[in-house]
């Protein structure tokens, strides 16, 4: 099956990019250029100022880059230059064994490793609390719900599980915690207590060792701080996290986070843009957005994502 898709991240108009490569020339650091020489014409390449930054260590004289840069030329600077959407090898020359300094290729490949794990996962999300509208300057938030999708090796699913957790710092729900989440109060009070989640979550960590899936960091964030609220060890340190959308952007070498509901219209064609927010939900659309990443990671579809260019 091959499929090729488009995420908008890119508002230069740019119908395609193209690969360039060859040893540096010059490098301009107030521009944040670089210039390459090709048949005896140079050629000048702009980056933004995160790429740049990170790449600049490399940019010495002798090394030989390959890039994937816009095919629109522009002027910066009085300079003709065409945007570099990302930085693909960056190499020493030495004879029959170059120095490899970056190599996007072997991150895909280490990715692709990671996907591939024949172990138990876990694909979870939690909500949390909010601080009211006004006077929230003492508020802390708990996480008040939770989803969880739970899978053997083979990802087949073994369990699907939801349940509200009863906040103990802030047992009334604010007015805007009930509006966003489109909860009521009877809900959360009717929830388990966090111990019982904890539990329940250590004992198939114990049994199983699954690996965690999340979409972006937060959600072990607020773990950890559940954990310290209640004085329960910090179990997270043992657990093997893994943060989906950290993947997605070094895979896709994108500058920018995207939101999960984004993430899986990359991938399908069913618009998922109204999001409910609800952990269970959430937890199963993390699931689908890995079934699909894993199949990109072992070339069974096909994505192109296009990158946003600061200029």
């Amino acid at each position: 099956m091959s499929k090729s898709n488009n995420l908008c991240y890119n508002t230069q108009g740019d119908k395609m990019d193209k690969f360039v490569n060859g040893m540096l020339h010059g490098v301009y650091v107030s521009k944040r250029v670089i210039a390459i020489k090709k048949k005896r014409k140079v050629y000048f390449y702009y980056m933004s100022k995160g790429m740049f930054r990170n790449f600049m260590m490399y940019f010495t004289p002798g090394i030989y880059v390959f890039l994937s840069v816009s095919n629109r030329q522009r002027i910066y600077k009085r300079v003709i230059v065409q945007n570099v959407i990302s930085i693909e090898k960056i190499l020493k020359p030495r004879k029959n064994h170059p120095i490899i300094y970056y190599d996007v290729s072997i991150i895909k490949s280490g990715i692709k490793k990671i996907v591939n794990e024949p172990r138990y996962k876990i694909f979870i999300d939690f909500e949390m609390s909010m601080p009211p509208y006004t006077n929230y300057e003492n508020f802390l938030s708990e996480i008040i719900q939770v989803g969880y999708v739970f899978t053997d090796s083979s990802g087949k699913i073994i369990e699907e599980y939801r349940s509200y957790i009863k906040p103990i710092l802030f047992p009334e729900l604010t007015r805007r915690t009930i509006k966003f989440l489109h909860i009521t109060q009877e809900d959360v009070d009717n929830g388990i207590s966090y111990i019982e989640f904890y539990n329940r979550f250590i004992n198939i960590f114990h049994k199983y060792d699954p690996i965690i899936y999340v979409w972006g960091s937060n959600d072990q964030i607020e773990l950890n701080k559940m954990n310290k609220l209640y004085k329960l060890k910090k179990f997270t340190k043992r657990m093997r996290f893994i943060n989906l959308l950290k993947l997605h952007k070094n895979y896709f070498g994108l500058k920018n986070d995207m939101g999960l509901f984004n993430a899986y219209n990359l991938y399908s064609e069913i618009d998922l843009f109204n999001q409910k927010h609800d952990a269970m939900e959430d937890a199963l659309v993390t699931k689908k957005v890995f079934d699909y990443f894993k199949k990109v990671c072992n070339n069974e579809i096909q994505i192109k994502v296009e990158k946003k260019v600061g200029y």
